[in-house]
């Protein structure tokens, strides 16, 4: 039974190039060029699951899954993301965002659109987690053990006390695009201290330390820190 559902999300520019669907669009039946003064922004939607014992302490997270994906192009204007407001929250209405949500994702997509001086050769991605936490129970990992969705990291492996003393301390100047602790999904407020892992992820101290006591792997990228084996 599901505990709670948190949502997250990291707004970033990425080269045409590089990605998969970097074909050459159409708007009003012509090619769109990276001459065009027109910006693609790719919405994908990501669900993983944090299963966890609240009495024992134990933890599992299971790998981020792709379960929808939303695009348009948008004219490049000097508010680019307000004069789209609109069309952007019917997007991630559509992909099940809560009203209450959209407006942070807007203002991140806002603050990174203003911070870049060109938009040549770029396209906007958003990127949405949505992280539920669940009880684990004998069913939830017999079914992981025969391969369903849930997908469960072998093992309960937790990092070494040296690696997680010697991760770097830092000050959080909130100027990432990514601002969220996706140990528990708030956001990590600018001038509070933070932990950085060596993947270049930032957490919350508390948080990140909490993780690495029962899960020796980086919650975004699955980074692995020297674990206690």
């Amino acid at each position: 039974m599901a505990i709670w559902i948190k949502y997250s999300s990291c707004v970033n520019f990425k080269p045409q190039e590089n990605h998969q669907e970097s074909q050459r669009h159409m708007i009003n039946g012509q090619p769109l060029h990276e001459e065009d003064s027109m910006l693609r922004v790719l919405f994908s939607l990501y669900k993983f699951y944090f299963l966890g014992n609240l009495t024992g302490g134990s933890m599992f997270t299971t790998r981020p899954v792709k379960i929808n994906s939303k695009e348009t192009c948008i004219p490049i204007t000097s508010s680019l993301v307000d004069d789209h407001d609109q069309e952007f929250k019917e997007i991630l209405t559509v992909m099940g965002v809560p009203g209450r949500k959209q407006s942070k994702i807007l203002r991140k997509m806002a603050s990174l659109a203003r911070s870049k001086g060109t938009f040549s050769g770029v396209f906007m991605e958003v990127e949405l987690l949505v992280g539920t936490y669940q009880e684990i129970t004998e069913a939830d990992i017999a079914r992981a053990e025969r391969g369903w969705s849930m997908d469960i990291e072998a093992g309960q492996i937790p990092a070494t006390k040296s690696s997680i003393d010697a991760l770097e301390r830092v000050v959080f100047d909130g100027s990432s695009s990514t601002r969220d602790c996706t140990v528990c999904m708030e956001e990590i407020e600018a001038g509070r201290a933070a932990t950085r892992m060596p993947c270049s992820h930032v957490y919350h101290s508390d948080c990140i330390v909490q993780w690495l006591r029962t899960s020796y792997s980086c919650p975004l990228c699955r980074y692995h820190m020297p674990g206690e084996l």
